[in-house]
């Protein structure tokens, strides 16, 4: 990205300014008191490609260009008939417990006729054959109540995964912002991680610039630097903070990217802009 952004800038004829005062010999100054200025770009500190990860029909469209949008907002979904029965199937699969209940009464009910024939089988009332043919038929009546109880713990998770399914043909913003493109309209096809929404939060903006290698020796994250970005912006100055200053030089400009945050909540600046950074 530095040799780019090196040759952007100088494309754009906009020169490095060489006052670095504190960088002459035996200075020990600390960054924030250089007198110098640095070019470079805007962007939005969050700008999302979002897709959908499986094919299908635009079956609604909920969003424009233009249009702001909430975190979790629903922008599209799919043709979806198919995956909502399915939802809908594994619900009521889920929800019909008739036999279950059923066996449990079976169980109760044998349960008791086991406690009241332990008497007779001291007695001599009832055979032994008797008392191990209903022990026998309750745990055939336990065994399969449990394997029942089983198969609704599977049905529960079919029914979440079918629930996925359904969810997979929505889109859905993971940010807050505008809706800044549509590649794709209503009732058209789309491919899994074909971009089709884009969305841009400009209510904090990021200013990439590039510094000449000895400035960035000085420079920290955290420091106060202000952006500078011409008289066509209202408010055009804005106290920002570096937030990354990188540790390799570019060999063939001798620069080093640097990277300053700042708000941008009254949406006055537009990402995308030149500026120069003033530290």
């Amino acid at each position: 990205m530095m040799p780019t952004l090196a040759r952007g800038l100088r494309w754009m004829g906009i020169g490095l300014l060489a006052a670095f005062s504190c960088l002459q010999a035996g200075a020990q100054a600390p960054a924030a008191s250089f007198a110098a200025s640095a070019p470079g770009v805007t962007q939005a500190m969050r700008d999302v490609k979002l897709s959908v990860t499986v094919a299908g029909r635009i079956e609604s469209l909920l969003v424009s260009e233009g249009s702001r949008v909430r975190e979790g907002q629903l922008l599209l979904h799919l043709d979806r008939t198919l995956e909502e029965l399915e939802v809908q199937r594994r619900r009521l699969l889920l929800q019909d417990r008739a036999r279950i209940e059923e066996l449990r009464q079976k169980e109760k009910v044998l349960q008791q006729q086991i406690h009241s024939l332990q008497p007779l089988l001291l007695s001599g009332g009832v055979s032994r054959k008797q008392f191990e043919d209903e022990e026998i038929a309750l745990g055939s009546v336990v065994a399969e109540r449990r394997a029942l109880e089983s198969a609704k713990e599977r049905e529960q998770v079919e029914l979440q995964l079918a629930q996925e399914a359904f969810e997979r043909r929505h889109l859905r913003s993971p940010i807050g912002g505008i809706v800044t493109k549509l590649a794709a309209r209503q009732g058209e096809s789309v491919a899994p991680s074909e971009p089709v929404i884009t969305v841009v939060d400009t209510s904090r903006v990021r200013f990439i610039a590039a510094v000449p290698a000895a400035a960035g020796q000085r420079l920290r994250p955290g420091l106060s630097v202000r952006i500078d970005l011409g008289p066509e912006v209202r408010l055009s100055l804005r106290q920002a903070q570096l937030v990354f200053v990188s540790p390799v030089t570019d060999p063939s400009s001798g620069l080093v990217e640097v990277i300053a945050e700042f708000d941008n909540a009254d949406g006055v600046v537009r990402p995308g802009i030149t500026g120069r950074l003033l530290f």
